[in-house]
This record gives structure tokens, sequence and C-alpha cells, in this order.
């Protein structure tokens, strides 16, 4: 249980990043990392629970976080944010 505690308290140190980031690639950061944050927390309950089917939830959640990920380094790339 330990381990959802400073999941969840990460997450909220990265937040701060995420709103207060100095440029657009920090919060892209950020975003995807808080996002690999909570498919970690819902793994960790859907085990909790026996509920198994959130599994599924966490991996369709991770398959969209890479491709927004790639598609706002594309975006980065074009506009010269990177």
């Amino acid at each position: 249980m330990s381990a959802f505690y400073l999941l969840v308290f990460t997450a909220m140190l990265i937040t701060y990043r995420v709103l207060r980031g100095p440029t657009l690639p920090d919060r892209v950061v950020g975003l995807n990392t808080i996002t690999t944050k909570v498919v970690v927390i819902i793994a960790i309950v859907a085990v909790m629970r026996g509920e198994y089917y959130l599994i599924d939830l966490a991996i369709v959640l991770l398959m969209v976080n890479s491709v927004g990920g790639l598609i706002l380094a594309k975006y980065m790339e074009r506009a010269g944010g990177a």
C-alpha cells in the first residue's frame, strides 16, 4: 500500500512541473510521466481488488499516451519548439 501512496505523491510533484514548466517539452514529459504513473496505479488497484478488466483500461490508456506523445513530438519538431 505504501507504493500506492508514493506513486500518488510523486504524481502530485510532477503536476507542479506540468503547470509551471518553463517550456513545452517539460510539460509534455510531465504529462507522459503522470499518465504512466496513473497506469501503474490502475494496475495496482486492479490486482488488489481482483478486477482484472481494469488492466485492459490501463493498456488502452498507455497506448493513447504513447500516440499522443508521438504526435506532440512531431508538432514540436515542425514548430521548432524542441
